[in-house]
């Protein structure tokens, strides 16, 4: 059977009067309370827009914050399969003739064969020494083995860096000692030691019997550059010309290669030109965020912020205050061909930029990199701050995310006074309910009675 909410008593709908009482006495607050919290949540959505166009920018400007990162140097070699070649922001522009007439080589000794990896050689003391040190080892019956002599030379804890190896060849197995390194400082020596021992068949050397073959000399790298001779322990050049380090990839001697070093002018553009992009996303996440709209009679979600006026005004300051003093050749944006415009926005014209990095390139870095109050040094340090922890976009979401947290609360004590006051309506309503009701057997009786007489 359905429960009826019509009272017993007097026939009235008490639930329906009670939700309808209830909902007229929530609804003003409920409203407001969606409102602030809509607002609050678009803000907080506008704040994290601007955070990420922030976010952008701060990319752009650390690149043109690093004058190493600035002013990169290109490097192109007319042979890549003879040389290759990179180059610091220390190395100067110029035209190099490069003529590689030999690769550094490691110093690489065979035995004869033996029968096997696991036959005996001899005991005794062997000593191994390079240009970076030596290593002794006593040799016993437990290690007397071709295989054994390798180990011990493997494992010596002060081994110059010399490998051991065996390959068994179709007349037998021969033992291999590599020096690690390359260069003529890498060249070994083996020394039996006690005259007449077994290993002096493993010797090789001034004073000793040269057992061993020599398979691959220790040699140096060598080189002309410009026609002046060079020479490495590896097959890198790092000195020769100032920061530039030169990869010997194979020997030609009468072959020249030119190796040119410039300044990375397009990199520095890109730069630019990226560093341009990203302001003016940023300034017109502020346009939009902070504009009103006349027609429409909108206003941005930040009309009035004052967080983000600041923002805005510390961006303006640190892109328009001039650089260094009156003796640098660019002090500004705009004598680099990068102008604002009346609503902020900047416009790069590439032509002059590429003139004023062909004038002085260097000095196009120190526009923005000049340490203390470069351009991008300057808005570097306004965007992390702004960015920062405690900065102002940190601090902005998080009265937000309070404000929101508030906001839920408030509809939850709104909820629980709309429950009172449902329960004291509910109340009333029964206590009348009861009246009637008792009021309507009053008059039943009463009829009842008028009726006899």
């Amino acid at each position: 059977m359905a429960i009826s909410a019509t009272g017993l008593g007097s026939g009235l709908d008490i639930k329906g009067l009670v939700d309808q009482l209830v909902s007229a006495e929530r609804q003003p607050i409920a409203t407001r309370l969606s409102a602030q919290e809509a607002k609050a949540s678009a803000q907080l959505t506008a704040v994290g827009r601007l955070k990420s166009a922030l976010s952008t920018f701060q990319g752009a400007v650390e690149e043109l914050a690093d004058i190493t990162r600035f002013q990169n140097r290109s490097v192109t070699v007319s042979d890549s399969e003879r040389i290759s070649a990179t180059a610091s922001a220390e190395a100067d522009p110029g035209s190099y003739q490069v003529e590689v007439l030999a690769l550094a080589t490691s110093h690489r000794l065979i035995s004869a064969a033996f029968a096997s990896a696991d036959s005996v050689v001899g005991e005794g003391q062997l000593q191994i020494a390079t240009g970076a040190g030596a290593l002794q080892i006593e040799i016993t019956s437990a290690n007397n083995t071709l295989a054994g002599i390798r180990d011990a030379i493997n494992a010596s804890a002060t081994n110059p860096g010399v490998r051991a190896s065996i390959v068994t060849a179709a007349d037998g197995a021969h033992l291999i000692l590599s020096a690690a390194s390359t260069g003529a400082g890498g060249a070994m020596t083996v020394d039996a030691l006690a005259a007449g021992s077994p290993l002096e068949v493993l010797e090789y050397g001034a004073g000793t019997t040269n057992s061993l073959t020599e398979a691959s000399a220790a040699a140096d790298a060598s080189a002309l550059i410009d026609g002046l001779a060079v020479t490495s322990a590896t097959n890198t050049i790092e000195d020769a010309i100032g920061g530039v380090s030169i990869d010997l990839l194979q020997a030609a001697p009468g072959t020249v290669v030119t190796l040119d070093v410039a300044y990375d002018r397009k990199a520095a553009q890109d730069a630019v030109a990226a560093f341009v992009s990203a302001y003016n996303g940023v300034a017109g996440t502020i346009a939009e965020l902070t504009g009103y709209n006349s027609e429409t009679r909108v206003a941005g979600l930040l009309l009035g912020d004052a967080a983000t006026r600041s923002i805005k005004e510390a961006l303006r300051r640190a892109l328009g205050a001039a650089v260094g003093d009156t003796s640098d050749p660019f002090r500004t944006l705009a004598e680099i061909g990068v102008s604002t415009a009346n609503n902020g926005f900047l416009s790069l014209d590439a032509t002059r930029l590429a003139s004023t990095l062909d004038t002085d390139f260097d000095a196009v870095g120190q526009l923005f990199a000049r340490e203390g109050d470069g351009i991008a040094v300057r808005l570097k340090a306004v965007v992390d701050d702004v960015l920062g922890s405690d900065g102002r976009i940190a601090t902005r979401e998080s009265t937000l995310r309070t404000l929101i947290e508030d906001i839920g609360e408030r509809r939850t004590d709104l909820d629980r006074r709309m429950e009172a006051v449902r329960s004291r309506y509910q109340k009333q309503f029964t206590a009348l309910d009861s009246l009637v009701g008792q009021l309507n057997q009053t008059s039943n009786f009463l009829s009842q009675q008028l009726a006899r007489l």
